[in-house]
């Protein structure tokens, strides 16, 4: 199922599903698809894009998703870096493929030779640094007959309505939707996401596992039709790839329970993966849980590991291997000799193995020699009923070196809140010097294809 932009809703059965996808694997195949091949779709969520990955497997090629808005030049620059075999966009765009071919066939369609993937896809990254830059994952795309491995650790079963909302060419949403539909469960996506469809398509079609980003929670509860709807069939709702504020993740747990809501930490590149149950998060509110087969050193700048409880860069180390993922575009991960990676993460682990982030090294604001996580000062500005998102960067600063500033999107453009009314929630809930020196309104946050926001983009814009 997919939700359109402009209302109502696309489907498709598993088996036109196999047949559309049977018969685009030919004509990839015919392109020269196969394992070690790597098919780009730029494309908006849509049925056509599921089919178009699932055709990339059947062929045995690598599906690397790619956002459809990025501007021609850097879209350019990543598909130049992927080399891919074949490109599936619209027209105009001079992919070989458009959408408006990816059609059922007339005729029944013999499923091509089964041939396995590898490697197992491509993701562009999720960083703010403005440079393409490509995650491999190696291995081959190979599991048991019955359920993937990562679908039992999300806990899906073969009779949910798993609900996807996220763009297809962010890492989640692509692979957690891919392992659910090869897995039984039935998939819902969004072509684009919005609040209040998202809350229609729950109740409408009975959704019974979610994957969320903190935003699209904290939209959701904002919502004027988040306490009227029926969402009684959700038992099961994961989210990621951000800080969920404290207000939304309690919102979310009063409406669903405890066991319901789950959080998940972890990297494209495999260094380590954390879970942790909205009923164990009461109990260590602030966590992103404990090592799920992954072990964690806290180090500080000199690589001396450091005691629970203190803050560092977090490497990690999953099922006692070095992070299996190959970048295209940049440099590798810094490792210790023990094979521990760091994606950048600041944070530390508690006396019982939870672990608590503080923010990315590279987002971390020095000012006045103290350090601010952007994160905890986002925490309290999110709270407040007419901010629809904030980002918080470090501006350079005669006096201090760095000064924190706010960049708030308002929920209500026309009746944005106050400055002062902001400052005076950072005042009563922060130390002093974590408090902003200024609070600026902007329509919208710029967004990365990951859509993370650019906090690089909003330094450069304000001086570095």
């Amino acid at each position: 199922i997919c939700g359109r932009a402009t209302g109502g809703q696309a489907h498709l059965t598993r088996r036109e599903l196999d047949q559309r996808a049977a018969a685009l694997a030919h004509r990839l195949i015919a392109d020269g698809v196969g394992p070690g091949e790597t098919v780009a779709t730029v494309l908006p969520n849509s049925i056509e894009h599921m089919v178009a990955i699932l055709a990339t497997y059947m062929a045995g090629g690598t599906p690397f998703p790619i956002a459809h808005r990025m501007p021609d030049a850097e879209r350019r620059a990543v598909v130049d870096l992927a080399e891919p075999r074949v490109v599936i966009g619209p027209p105009g765009s001079g992919a070989a493929i458009t959408p408006d071919e990816i059609t059922s066939p007339s005729e029944p369609v013999e499923l091509p030779p089964r041939v396995t993937p590898s490697p197992v896809k491509i993701v562009a990254s999720g960083g703010s640094t403005g440079r393409p830059k490509l995650i491999v994952s190696p291995g081959r795309f190979e599991f048991p007959p019955t359920i993937h491995p990562t679908a039992v650790m999300l806990g899906v079963r073969p009779d949910d309505l798993f609900y996807s909302p996220g763009p297809l060419y962010h890492n989640a949403p692509f692979f957690f939707s891919v392992v659910a539909l090869v897995s039984g469960p039935r998939v819902m996506l969004n072509e684009r996401f919005d609040a209040g469809q998202a809350l229609e398509l729950i109740e409408r079609n009975r959704a019974t596992a979610l994957n969320l980003v903190p935003t699209m929670m904290q939209r959701m509860l904002r919502d004027p039709d988040w306490e009227t709807r029926d969402l009684s069939s959700v038992r099961l709702a994961w989210h990621l790839a951000a800080p969920c504020p404290a207000w939304a993740k309690h919102g979310f747990i009063e409406r669903f329970g405890g066991d319901a809501i789950m959080e998940l930490w972890g990297a494209t590149e495999t260094t380590g993966i954390t879970t942790i149950s909205g009923t164990e998060w009461i109990e260590h509110e602030g966590s992103v849980g404990r090592g799920l087969n992954t072990e964690f050193r806290i180090l500080d700048e000199h690589r001396n590991e450091l005691p629970p409880g203190q803050v560092g860069e977090v490497f990690s180390r999953f099922g006692g291997a070095p992070a299996n993922y190959e970048y295209v575009g940049a440099n590798a991960l810094e490792v210790d000799h023990d094979g521990f990676a760091s994606v950048g993460d600041m944070g530390h682990v508690d006396d019982e193995g939870y672990l608590y982030l503080a923010d990315r090294r590279t987002d971390m604001i020095i000012t006045g020699g103290s350090n601010v996580f952007p994160a905890e000062v986002e925490q309290v500005i999110s709270s407040h009923p007419g901010v629809r998102d904030v980002a918080v960067v470090g501006l350079l600063d005669d006096d201090l070196g760095r000064k924190v500033w706010a960049i708030v999107e308002p929920a209500d453009l026309a009746e944005p809140p106050t400055a002062t009314d902001l400052l005076a929630a950072c005042a009563a809930g922060l130390a002093r010097y974590k408090v902003p020196r200024g609070i600026e309104f902007v329509d919208a946050l710029p967004r990365n294809e990951a859509g993370k926001i650019r906090r690089l983009a909003l330094r450069e814009e304000r001086g570095g």
